[in-house]
């Protein structure tokens, strides 16, 4: 019932607050709706009470130590309130205190969004120029790996929400609070093609999406397994948010289960991913493989192709890159 009652006052919230005129640049980012709201709301909404039992967990976390913890802790919190400046704000530190500048950058802009008249606003963002001159290039392409045998490669992970935004200039994730090493979803097979074009000019390099046959063969990894990596889909994937898997209801930053044979992460579960070939002939409509954080295992299977229009958005649709090599 406290669940119910939560999502009830954020959902008032966010759809009762008036508009407000952003003045950044952002107008694709769903985390600007967040923003507008906020700014206008008067007064500003209270924390719910399960954020604020996230919150004092996490200061707790950080007291013991324990900072994967509580940068862990404050995310649940913001799914909860997207709008907590501060919580955008004590997790952007401890990212940054832990190294993880990008990350860190990303959460310091979003408290910056919400308040940009605090007291600390030149300090939170002289924080950003700081990580900026220590995080390195923004992207010099994804991770690819050879597969063996074979003339191209393919990215080790699931195109990440940072390299979409570093791309594009947006995101246009429903799960942006995720992080920016989650996969970037709401991607049609169109918008992909834009970002690979883009890409390819900035890095002179050749990617695309996968064929289906070279995605099927990077995905068994040498081996004949039910999923990419293995018979056991717990092991290798996420999936089944809403009926009883181990999903969470959401996408899940990469890496985090078993790779497969090649080294390949999240080739199941996790988000469907767009392959560059047709549907049995009909190119308004392109295939899809891999399953997704949302669908049952029997989705998630190596073998399982299924297909949606071109021009298809949704939270459990994303991508990975190939190359053919020289």
């Amino acid at each position: 019932m406290k669940h119910i009652q939560t999502c009830l006052a954020v959902i008032i919230f966010l759809i009762c607050a008036p508009a407000f005129a952003d003045d950044t640049d952002n107008t694709n980012d769903p985390f600007q709706e967040v923003v507008s709201s906020y700014r206008a709301a008067n007064p500003k909404p209270r924390l719910p009470e399960e954020a604020y039992k996230l919150k004092v967990q996490a200061e707790f976390a950080v007291q013991e130590k324990q900072f994967d913890k509580a940068v862990e802790l404050y995310g649940k919190a913001l799914e909860i309130a997207p709008w907590w400046p501060q919580g955008h704000f004590n997790r952007a530190v401890i990212l940054g205190e832990t190294k993880k500048y990008r990350e860190a950058m990303s959460e310091m802009k979003r408290y910056l969004l919400l308040v940009p008249d605090a007291p600390d606003a030149r300090a939170a963002q002289n924080k950003v120029y700081q990580w900026e001159s220590v995080a390195g290039p923004e992207l010099a392409g994804p991770t690819m790996v050879r597969i063996p045998g074979k003339n191209y490669e393919i990215g080790k992970y699931e195109v990440t929400q940072g390299e979409w935004r570093a791309v594009m200039g947006n995101n246009p994730s429903k799960f942006s609070n995720c992080g920016d090493t989650c996969p970037v979803e709401q991607v049609s097979w169109n918008d992909a093609q834009e970002f690979i074009q883009k890409l390819n000019a900035r890095t002179g390099k050749q990617y695309r999406l996968p064929t289906e046959a070279e995605w099927e063969y990077a995905c068994y990894g040498g081996s004949q397994t039910e999923y990419c990596g293995g018979n056991d889909v717990d092991s290798v994937a996420w999936h089944g948010g809403f009926f009883g898997g181990n999903g969470n209801s959401q996408t899940h930053p990469a890496g985090q289960k078993q790779a497969n044979g090649y080294g390949l992460y999240d080739m199941s579960g996790n988000v469907w991913e767009w392959m560059n070939d047709c549907w049995e002939g009909n190119c308004a409509r392109r295939v899809l493989r891999g399953g997704s954080w949302l669908f049952t295992p029997q989705f998630e299977r190596a073998a399982y192709r299924d297909m949606y229009v071109a021009a298809f958005r949704d939270d459990y649709v994303g991508f990975r890159l190939a190359r053919t090599l020289p």
